[in-house]
Order: C-alpha cells, then sequence, then structure tokens
C-alpha cells in the first residue's frame, strides 16, 4: 500500500494592524506652531563692482592682451587728440589701474588684479557703506519673513527654544548667518542688488522688534504602527531649506512627544457612541462586546472613498484638519447642506480631550467657509440670521479655539467620552471621531470615525446634544436649534 501525501490547509495570519503590502505613510494630523523671531539691523558694507567708462574699460583690455603700448598708439587706436587722451588716462592713473613710463602704457599690479583667471572683463569694486534689517527666527537664526498674523494664530502655541543661550546672545551670532544667508538676505531688501556686489564686512550689529511667524508641522505615522508617528515640515519649506533650520525640526518634534496620550477607561464608550450614531454604516464591525475597532481601523485605511451622493456617510482616519480630511468634510458640507430643509442658526462641535487640539489654520478657515455656505443656504430658504459656531468642551478652551468659535459652552464634569469628537449643524450634516491609541496602550492618538449628511445619523448626533444641552449650559436659542424639526417646546425635558 502507497502513502499518499495529504495536502496541508495553511492558514494565513494578520501579525499587524494591516497587511505589511498595505502598509504606507498615514497623515494623522496637522498642527500650526507659532516661530518666535526678531528683526537685527545690520550695518556692513559690500564690494560692489563698479564700472569706469567705455573708453578705459577698453583700454584696460587692449594692455591686458598686449601687455603694453604706447601712448601715441594707444590714442591712435581709440582715434583721440592728446586732450581726450588725457581725459582717459586720468581716469585709470587714479585708480592706479595704469602707469605711464618713458611714453608707454602697462598694467598696474592692482590693473593685473581686475582681470580673474579666465576673465577678458576687468571687475571694478567700490566699496560702500550699507545698513539693513534682516529677519531671522531665534530658533535655527536662518531667514524669516515677517507676515502680518491674524488673532487667531497669535494664539496659537509656540515652538520650545532649544538653545536659551542662543536667544540671549543672538546678536552676537548674527553675524555669522549674515555671512551665510548673505545672498538669501539682502536682496529682500534691496531689490536692484546685483550679483556684482558681495559682502565686505560687517561693523554693527542691533537687536529691533520680535515678531512671530507660523510654521506647519503634519503628524506622519503609517498603517502598521499608526499611533508612532513623526514630524513633517514639508508643507513648511522644501527639504534643501529645511537642512538648514534643523533645531526647528528637533523643537518640533519635542512638541510631538506632548500630543502622546494613554488609553482611557472610557475610550469604549467613545466607539460604542459611533455605532449609535451610525448603526447602519457600522454594522459589519460590530462585533457582542461593541465596535472591533481593527477590523474598522482596516476598512478606513484601505478604502478612504469619495463622498457621493449614493454615499451620505464616508469613514474618516486622522484628524479633521489634514488636508485630505477637510476635503471630505467640506464634501459632506456641501451636500448635506444642498439637501436640508429648514435654516441652520449654528453649527456645535464637541472638542475631544486631547493635546493642541484644533491647533491649526485650517480650523478656523473651515469654520468661516463652512459659516458662509450655511448663510448663503439659510437665503435661498427666504430666512438670513446669524449663525454660531458653537464649541462645546468639559475643560477650559485653548486660546486659539476660543478665538475660533463665535461661542464656547463649558460643562461641568464629564458629558461625554474624552476622546469623542462630534460635529454637527442640525439637519446638514454630522461628524464623530473617537481620538484613542490603536494596537499599544500608550501613543498617538489616532482619530478614528465618520462624516455624513445621512439625515438618521444627523437626527441622532442632534438627540445626543439635545440631551445633554443643560449639561452643556445651552441657551434657550441653542437648544431650540437642537430640536426636531416641526417642534416648538424649547422647555422639552433634557438631561440634567
Amino acid at each position: 500500500m502507497t502513502d499518499s501525501t495529504r495536502s496541508k490547509l495553511t492558514v494565513r495570519t494578520r501579525t499587524g494592524l494591516v497587511e505589511e503590502s498595505d502598509d504606507a505613510p498615514l497623515q494623522l494630523a496637522v498642527h500650526d506652531f507659532t516661530l518666535p523671531c526678531r528683526r537685527f539691523l545690520v550695518e556692513h558694507k559690500v564690494a560692489e563692482v563698479g564700472r569706469v567708462s567705455v573708453t578705459a574699460e577698453f583700454l584696460l583690455r587692449l594692455l591686458k592682451i598686449t601687455g603694453g603700448i604706447g601712448e601715441d598708439e594707444a590714442a591712435a587706436f581709440f582715434g583721440y587728440d592728446r586732450r581726450e587722451m588725457a581725459f582717459v588716462l586720468s581716469e585709470v592713473e587714479q585708480n592706479d589701474f595704469v602707469e605711464r613710463f618713458n611714453g608707454r602704457l602697462a598694467l598696474t599690479t592692482t590693473g593685473h588684479q581686475l582681470f580673474g583667471p579666465g576673465q577678458d572683463e576687468p571687475a571694478i569694486f567700490e566699496v560702500e557703506q550699507r545698513a539693513v534689517k534682516v529677519g531671522l527666527d531665534l530658533i535655527s537664526l536662518a531667514p524669516q519673513e515677517r507676515a502680518s498674523l491674524t488673532s487667531f494664530e497669535i494664539r496659537l502655541p509656540e515652538l520650545p527654544v532649544t538653545d536659551a543661550k542662543l536667544v540671549a546672545g543672538a546678536a552676537e551670532q548674527v553675524p555669522t548667518a549674515f555671512r551665510r544667508y548673505y545672498g538669501e538676505l539682502v536682496p529682500r531688501n534691496e531689490p536692484t542688488i546685483t550679483a556684482r556686489r558681495s559682502l565686505y564686512s560687517i561693523d554693527t550689529v542691533t537687536p529691533k522688534e520680535r515678531y512671530s511667524a507660523v510654521v506647519r508641522v503634519g503628524v506622519v505615522s503609517s498603517g502598521l504602527r499608526p499611533s508612532q508617528g513623526e514630524v513633517d515640515l514639508t508643507d513648511w519649506r522644501p527639504d534643501y531649506e529645511l537642512s538648514d533650520r534643523e533645531p526647528i525640526t528637533i523643537a518640533a518634534s519635542r512638541m510631538l512627544e506632548k500630543l502622546t496620550v494613554s488609553a482611557r477607561a472610557d475610550d469604549h464608550e467613545a466607539y460604542d457612541a459611533l455605532v449609535t450614531l451610525a448603526p447602519e454604516f457600522l454594522k459589519e464591525y460590530v462585533r457582542r462586546d461593541g465596535l472591533s475597532i481593527e477590523r474598522y481601523y482596516r476598512h478606513c485605511y484601505v478604502s478612504r472613498g469619495d463622498v457621493r451622493a449614493d454615499r451620505p456617510t464616508v469613514p474618516i482616519i486622522g484628524s479633521l484638519f489634514t488636508q485630505e480630511n477637510a476635503r471630505r468634510l467640506v464634501d459632506v458640507v456641501g451636500y448635506g447642506l444642498r439637501k436640508m430643509k429648514r435654516p441652520v442658526g449654528a453649527m456645535f462641535w464637541v472638542a475631544p480631550i486631547t493635546p493642541m487640539w484644533g491647533g491649526t489654520t485650517i480650523l478656523s478657515e473651515l469654520l468661516e467657509r463652512t459659516l458662509r455656505r450655511i448663510d448663503s443656504e439659510n437665503q435661498n430658504l427666504l430666512k438670513r440670521q446669524p449663525i454660531r459656531s458653537v464649541l462645546l468642551s468639559t475643560t477650559r478652551p485653548e486660546r486659539w479655539t476660543e478665538e475660533a468659535f463665535s461661542w464656547s459652552c463649558i460643562a461641568e464634569g464629564r458629558v461625554l467620552p474624552g476622546g469623542l469628537e462630534l460635529v454637527v449643524a442640525p439637519g446638514a450634516f454630522a461628524a464623530a471621531l473617537v481620538h484613542a491609541p490603536i494596537g499599544i496602550q500608550s501613543g498617538l492618538a489616532v482619530p478614528l470615525g465618520f462624516a455624513s449628511f445621512d439625515e438618521h445619523v444627523i437626527a441622532r448626533a442632534t438627540a445626543m446634544l439635545h440631551d445633554k444641552a443643560l449639561r452643556w449650559r445651552l441657551d434657550e436659542q441653542l437648544i431650540a436649534e437642537l430640536l426636531p424639526s416641526g417642534s416648538e417646546n424649547v422647555g422639552e425635558r433634557t438631561e440634567t
């Protein structure tokens, strides 16, 4: 009897959050920070290539080629009489470019030095005194132009100074930086500068006014390790400029360390809230114990579909303030506003308890753009009314978020799970995300959720806020915005 070899069934198991073949960079968040800068008055001298008269230049070139020539021969060459030739000779003699001996003309040592290697044209330098104001950042001492900041940008967190001694003694370091970046700094202040000018000496440096610039920092991780990321400053400056600003990259990395969070005891409640809001959308990812976070994460990571009329709810991975997610939210807003049946008087935004949330101008721009579109659609419904952007928080809002929103409501104690972010424009659109590490207990929060213009999702999100209205200390007008369409009873019972 011959033994036959049986084929074995091999079950492939996944060892990471996603397949290694699918792994790619994941844009987690975008943060804007202010960069401390200062202007300095730099008094210096420049050596500029001057130009003598055309005839004098030709005479110098003639003497360079011939090695020397008689005065009469030179006059005959140019067709000059004695008086005209004397005028040309006085110009080159006064500058010690030409010497006369026994009726012959020849270049002096200085005259020979005017011609560089392989150069047929003399370079004649004039030293001039200059004073210019230059702007440098106080972290890397690299050039940084001054621009007007908005009231929101002024309130953004500042990058930490990595070398306090550098800031204290910046004026002493400026000469080195000025020499290094001279070709970049001076043309900004003197547009007429030419390549024929070079720095001769630096005399004095006087510190002037301080100012701030805005640095955009992206937080990038990967599909396999979403809670372990690094900073990306290429939206601020190209790589070749960042190589001169390494201390700024280091400062941004220090801020990244402050974004680390630990898993919360109520994170499961936050994920349950997602299921409560969009049960139909999430039904394939729900188990007996709730949302299968890793399965839904893989779905969001692999299939990031665009918003369409027949796809009212779309997955979101990463902050709403990344360029891609902000675009998705704008698309959801557009579809939702076209479908709304009643005017919108307020847009509510529950801030998650996560470090430096909303610290980017994308938040203020997104709010401004959305409120303008709501106002336009309200007018189409023949009703124009003030629209409030309402921040709902359980902690004291950061300075920049207070500036971004027209209204802030602070609740005492816990109202919703700390990691839950919820955006609601009643009757128009909604978005919900959970900010928590994925795959590890402590690391960067990986925002995970969805945005929707589905009327059922919007109704549930609106009801969730309405049930907590008194806890947020909302006024009657805002509570009325959260009532179901057609309801007029502002005093309807809410949770206390």
